[in-house]
Formats: structure tokens, C-alpha cells, sequence
């Protein structure tokens, strides 16, 4: 079967400049992650004398807004601020600050573009910016990278031999 001349002409992207531009960034930022793996920024003094020992800023997006989720009847004012996402949490800094650890979240997701975060116990977080699917990406490597680090810190049970790859059954 050939192809038809103009057939693409079918299939259009209707995707608006903004999430064009925020798909090519977040796919640049996946194949970087994977060369050059999580590179810190330099911290201003806002979030710098929060940071624990040893956590570094990994991005920085100004002027998000924020919406707080603790159910979809009851969702709060959003709230806005500068959002960075360190090695250990995400930390918005407003009039209300945010600050939830990365072990925290359990999905996050880009949905009408606002990135979704399903934090647990009834809770979630809807973040506006203007790059979700790059922020969602780089988010997803700093947990990652966080679950690893938690996982290699573990001590092994000698006791304990498991079979199954990832089920921890015997």
C-alpha cells in the first residue's frame, strides 16, 4: 500500500505553541537526564537556608500557581509562589507555603495541562506552569533517583532470600 500525497495533511497537531514547545522541552530534558543524569542548580536565598544537609535544588519554576486538593468537592484557593523541586521535597515559596517530601507522591500526571499530583490520604496538588510535561519529567527522575538512594541505604535482611524480582515473595 502507498502513501497517499497529502495524507498528513490529516493529522494535524493541535497542540497550542505553549504545549509544542513544553513536549520538545520535556523530551530534550529526558534524553539529558539519561546522558548527564540530575544536575543541581544553584539555590537562592529563599529555599538555600531551608535546605537540609546534603539536599540540593534540582528546578526552579516562578510564578506557579498552586491548588491544594484535599478532595475534588472542596478544592482550595490557589495559592502562588515559586515552586523548586529538591532532591528530598517539593517546596512551594508564597504567601502559604507548600512543602511536600518526594516520598509523599504517589503519581503524578498532566492532565488539561496542569500537572497533577496524587499525594494520598485524599490529598492531591494541581500545579500551573508553564512547562507541566518537562516539570512532570524532571519530578519523576528526582523520585527516581530518591527511591533508589532509600533502597540502596536499606540494610540487607540476611535472613532473606527473595525469588521474585520486586514482589519480595520468597
Amino acid at each position: 500500500m502507498g502513501v497517499v500525497p497529502g495524507a498528513h495533511s490529516f493529522f494535524v497537531d493541535h497542540r497550542s505553541g505553549f504545549e509544542a514547545s513544553d513536549q520538545a522541552s520535556a523530551d530534550d530534558a529526558r534524553v539529558r537526564l539519561r546522558q548527564r543524569g540530575i544536575v543541581s542548580v544553584e539555590p537562592d536565598e529563599r529555599i538555600g537556608v531551608m535546605l537540609a544537609p546534603g539536599e540540593r535544588v534540582v528546578a526552579v519554576r516562578r510564578a506557579i500557581a498552586i491548588e491544594r486538593l484535599k478532595d475534588e468537592r472542596h478544592p482550595e484557593r490557589a495559592l502562588r509562589g515559586d515552586l523548586y523541586v529538591t532532591t528530598n521535597r517539593l517546596v512551594c515559596l508564597g504567601q502559604v507555603p507548600v512543602d511536600v517530601p518526594l516520598v509523599e507522591i504517589k503519581e503524578a500526571v498532566v492532565v488539561a495541562g496542569v500537572l497533577r499530583l496524587v499525594i494520598g490520604h485524599g490529598r492531591g496538588l494541581g500545579i500551573r506552569t508553564r512547562d507541566p510535561l518537562l516539570l512532570r519529567v524532571e519530578l519523576s527522575a528526582v523520585r527516581e533517583a530518591a527511591r533508589g538512594a532509600a533502597s540502596s541505604a536499606r540494610p540487607v535482611d540476611e535472613g532473606r532470600h527473595d525469588t521474585t524480582p520486586g514482589t519480595g515473595e520468597s
